[in-house]
């Protein structure tokens, strides 16, 4: 046995690792291990950086194949042995059956079991395919010949895969650097307007310095010339007390006269203003943003009165159009989202009743407003002097001060609306979904007689990277 084992063993060391045949011509590369020439070289054909070990991954810097002529004498030998062995093996090989003490000279197909002849009587394979030995020997040995051509050709492909898998690490690397120079690019564009903001502010707030400072020296000029005249006046009305009569009396008019209508200047009090003085880090960025708004454009086919957002009473009489809102003042913004990042602002003004936001594409023109969770709209809601956060659940607001206009911001892919006060840029509340449709900003005028809403959008506030 121990001999048989070794003889397996040696004959496996002589095959091919790719092929998994006998060596042919054999190879060793630089990590030790052995290959066909022939296979090897298909492994690393199309190859320029690096030339991967099939076997153990190890990375070979250059196409290097030293010829193991020993080796390839070792297969020959192995591949005779291989032959001798299975002769003598089918020579003394005659194997007797456990239960009969027979030779066993059938296959039964059904169980797939050697049988003996008294086997093939027994009640267990009466009913079953049974065929001789030498039959079933090679019928088997076809099927598992055919066998070798699909697991070589998926052994193949399987290699082709690692191969190709193994460049990815070279293109991740490009693609990573790509994206390192276009985010340093751009944060150095950002760095540099930032630098040319704060330079800015710093040269306006010192612009404001200089001329408080101008304003500040000519009120001081003017109190010292008043304090001047002022003791003048008081040396002129002391020596006049003291005098006689007579000449206490005479001009006396005309000091009294200066001394009634002393027109003292007003002590000047400055305020430095919030763009030079006490600007938010965000604000002035904001507002170049917002510099580019244009307006938004509805959709002339959704309100429920044509083409207006001012609510009149005078009903309008419209041919039938299943995108108008029935019931309902409402109308729909013609953009559409389905990705990317967006911000646009609502004027309300001193509206009592508005809703604003955004809905799904499919929000139905037949219900009641406010809409029910399901039709998914997510808006700011006022209504008898209540704010409300109107979604799938309504969530009432407590509101410091009432806002004049509101500032939408859609997350496509995060599912994030937010809503913030144009009053100071304060925010108010943000509902987070998951967004699977074409959404579209929402407006409703509300039921009162006066007023109606403005809109701004922006369309290049954030755009999805």
């Amino acid at each position: 046995m121990e001999v048989t084992a070794a003889l397996a063993g040696i004959q496996a060391e002589a095959n091919c690792p790719i092929c998994l045949d006998y060596f042919r011509d054999p190879v060793t590369i630089k990590c030790g291990h052995n290959f066909c020439c022939s296979c090897i070289q298909q492994s690393w054909e199309g190859r320029q950086d690096r030339f991967p070990c099939p076997e153990c991954r190890h990375p070979c810097l250059h196409w290097h194949l030293g010829s193991n002529t020993q080796l390839g004498h070792i297969a020959e030998i192995a591949k005779l042995l291989h032959i001798t062995r299975s002769k003598r093996k089918r020579e003394e090989e005659t194997r007797l059956c456990e239960k009969h003490n027979q030779v066993l000279t059938h296959f039964c197909e059904e169980d797939l079991e050697v049988l003996c002849p008294l086997c093939t009587q027994l009640p267990d394979h009466q009913d079953h395919y049974v065929r001789s030995i030498e039959e079933a020997a090679s019928h088997h040995r076809k099927r598992l010949m055919s066998y070798m051509e699909p697991l070589k050709k998926q052994m193949a492909h399987f290699q082709k895969l690692v191969t190709t898998q193994d460049r990815e690490p070279f293109a991740l690397r490009k693609k990573v650097e790509k994206q390192r120079k276009k985010l340093f690019s751009e944060f150095e564009h950002l760095n540099k307007f930032l630098d040319r903001e704060h330079e800015a502010a710093l040269s306006r707030l010192a612009r404001e310095e200089k001329h408080v400072q101008q304003k500040l020296n000519a009120n001081i000029t003017a109190f010292s010339e008043s304090i001047s005249t002022l003791n003048s006046l008081l040396k002129e009305v002391a020596e006049k007390s003291v005098m006689s009569e007579g000449k206490l009396l005479t001009d006396i008019k005309s000091v009294q006269d200066r001394c009634e209508s002393l027109n003292p200047p007003v002590l000047y009090s400055f305020q430095l203003t919030k763009e030079g003085c006490s600007l938010p880090p965000q604000y002035s960025a904001l507002q170049k943003i917002i510099q580019k708004f244009k307006d938004v454009a509805l959709d002339p086919e959704t309100p429920h009165y044509k083409k207006s957002v001012t609510f009149v009473k005078k009903t309008q009489r419209l041919p039938p159009n299943p995108k108008r809102f029935k019931f309902d003042p409402v109308v729909l913004g013609c953009e559409e989202f389905s990705s990317g990042r967006h911000y646009w602002e609502v004027e309300v003004g001193e509206k009592p009743e508005w809703s604003v936001g955004l809905c799904k594409d499919s929000l139905s023109r037949k219900a009641k407003r406010p809409p029910a969770g399901q039709e998914r709209c997510w808006a700011i809601h006022l209504c008898n002097g209540n704010y409300v956060a109107q979604g799938t659940f309504p969530v009432t607001l407590v509101m410091t001060e009432k806002p004049r206009g509101i500032g939408i911001y859609l997350d496509y892919e995060l599912g994030e609306i937010s809503f913030y006060s144009l009053n100071d840029r304060s925010h108010i509340f943000s509902f987070t979904d998951r967004f699977s449709e074409i959404l579209k900003p929402y407006f409703c005028i509300g039921h009162t007689v006066s007023g109606q809403l403005t809109t701004s959008f922006l369309v290049t506030f954030w755009t999805k990277v």
